[in-house]
């Protein structure tokens, strides 16, 4: 089970993280740019080309249990429109991305946060998304550099947690949804 970009996020599941627009922003990375980069791919593309920053969230969903907000830059070109420079494996053509320069407050260090949102009362993905809060702020904090045994630490942890995680993801994937493996299949033509 992994984070997945759904192609469609139903408008329920973004007002839980208190999102109520987004917008699809064209994808065309520029030669030069970093993948997981984007702040400083956007300040280099200004230097060149024109236009601004604009800061906002990007969204995965694991397991249809637990939403990931992702602090994200991208391009205000000189014709107010956005424009997504930086190369991404998982998304390829457009990105669902909801502007929010309230951002700007959390950046450390050039280093963008996360926010988790549990989509699910549970417990058990309570602790688990404090691991994964646990990580970020660690990144935050020390400039992009966690050490080799505080990782360790921290994926033990989520490793004991794992098996309950993965069962509460099969209990709350109906056949019609995206399949909680992460396959951005729907769970019917996909996991059992």
């Amino acid at each position: 089970m992994q984070y997945f970009d759904p192609p469609n996020i139903d408008k329920s599941i973004l007002r839980k993280a208190g999102i109520n627009e987004t917008v699809l922003v064209p994808i065309k990375p520029i030669k030069g740019a970093f993948p997981l980069n984007c702040l400083n791919n956007v300040k280099a593309y200004i230097e060149h080309f024109g236009g601004e920053v604009q800061l906002g969230w990007i969204f995965s969903i694991m397991g249809n249990i637990a939403l990931k907000l992702t602090a994200h830059a991208v391009v205000k070109t000189k014709e107010q429109k956005l424009l997504c420079i930086t190369p991404n494996p998982y998304r390829k053509n457009k990105v669902r991305f909801s502007p929010d320069n309230d951002i700007n407050g959390l950046i450390v260090d050039n280093f963008l946060p996360q926010k988790l949102v549990p989509l699910i009362s549970n417990t058990m993905l309570d602790n688990y998304l404090a691991l994964e809060r646990e990580m970020n702020d660690l990144r935050l904090t020390n400039s992009g550099v966690v050490s080799q045994r505080q990782v360790q630490n921290i994926e033990l942890k989520a490793q004991v947690l794992y098996p309950s995680i993965l069962q509460l993801a099969k209990e709350n994937t109906l056949q019609k949804d995206y399949c909680f493996c992460g396959s951005n299949k729907k769970r019917a033509k996909c996991c059992k």
